[in-house]
């Protein structure tokens, strides 16, 4: 039986566990920092409490657990990256005496989550086509901005992403059913290239799912990019697993793809490759590895906020099936030009 999603119960539940503040207290505070009535939106996040004020796209105002909060020098970094896509945000302080809600105020973009707006039948009807494309090409100029603003690390930081990501893939390999050990074994190898320097580093976004991709119902095109708490600068393609969200999607069978798939793909590879400076043939072979490491990153671990918690069992269905969908077949890459 499905389960409804009611926005008093998802608000209500996270003050009984998140925080000593109250909800009242929350948005007292909004209302004065906005000067005017806020209410809440409609679908929160698992680790904040967001309210609207005023009208045509007013502000928002975000109130975050700890493990969730956002780190001013990515979101400066997001916006100069992705000015397009990307709010300014003005960080608050924290309320609450005991486990205290970080406070952020924000542009509230226009648009509506992705999760809503799409179309989920097999045979997508030509006007969802038309939204697709759109959403498509927008998402690639979205990773070619990222591309192109390339981050230096010192060898010292990507001697120690190298590391980490070495520990986290070794404990993968040894907790994953077997039927994962291939692709596992071939991002295992890829990993001191994938660090290397040969892919610039990146700001990636950590959590481009399909509730923090706004976009307009009407025309498909992205209007922003939310929820940047798990940003991160690593290797280019980690979060490419993004793309699949638009070419498909989960139900009570398993993955699906859309009819037009290999189209969109073809799109967005196409619409990046004519934004991405120096895209060699070498860095789309290691962009294959990255887009891997990010889909075992994704859905292999257990994550709370910004804390790994482990590695996904045999009681996480969900992930297992997003892993069996991406990440056991054979062919490791969805397309030639990825």
């Amino acid at each position: 039986m499905a389960v409804l999603y009611s926005i008093d119960s998802a608000i209500s539940s996270f003050f009984a566990s998140s925080t000593t503040a109250t909800r009242q207290q929350c948005d007292a505070l909004a209302s004065s920092l906005a000067g005017s009535p806020v209410s809440p939106v409609q679908i929160q996040g698992s680790f904040s409490y967001t309210l609207t004020a005023g009208t045509n796209n007013g502000k928002l105002f975000q109130f975050r657990v700890q493990e969730s909060s956002l780190d001013m020098e990515i979101m400066s970094l997001a916006r100069a990256t992705h000015p397009q896509f990307v709010a300014g945000c003005k960080y608050h302080g924290t309320i609450g005496q005991s486990r205290p809600l970080h406070i952020y105020e924000m542009d509230n973009l226009p648009g509506t989550p992705y999760i809503m707006a799409r179309n989920i039948s097999a045979a997508q009807p030509p006007d969802a086509v038309l939204r697709q494309r759109n959403t498509v090409k927008d998402l690639a100029r979205f990773f070619t901005q990222s591309w192109n603003a390339s981050q230096h690390l010192p060898q010292d930081d990507s001697s120690a992403l190298l590391a980490e990501f070495h520990d986290k893939f070794d404990l993968l390999a040894r907790s994953l059913p077997p039927r994962f050990a291939p692709n596992l074994g071939k991002v295992r190898q890829e990993l001191p290239a994938l660090f290397s320097g040969a892919l610039p580093f990146v700001l990636n976004h950590g959590d481009l799912c399909e509730m923090n991709l706004l976009v307009n119902s009407t025309t498909g095109d992205i209007t922003g990019i939310v929820d940047w708490a798990e940003a991160r600068v690593l290797p280019f393609g980690f979060s490419l697993w993004a793309l699949e969200n638009i070419l498909g999607c989960m139900d009570s069978e398993g993955w699906r793809y859309y009819d037009n798939r290999r189209e969109l793909e073809d799109l967005f590879w196409q619409t990046f490759s004519e934004g991405a400076s120096s895209a060699s043939d070498l860095g789309l072979q290691l962009i294959r590895a990255a887009r891997m490491a990010g889909l075992f990153y994704r859905y292999g671990f257990i994550v709370e906020g910004k804390d790994v918690k482990g590695v996904v069992d045999q009681a996480d269905a969900s992930s297992l099936a997003y892993l069996d969908a991406f990440c056991s077949a054979d062919d490791w890459a969805p397309t030639t030009k990825c």
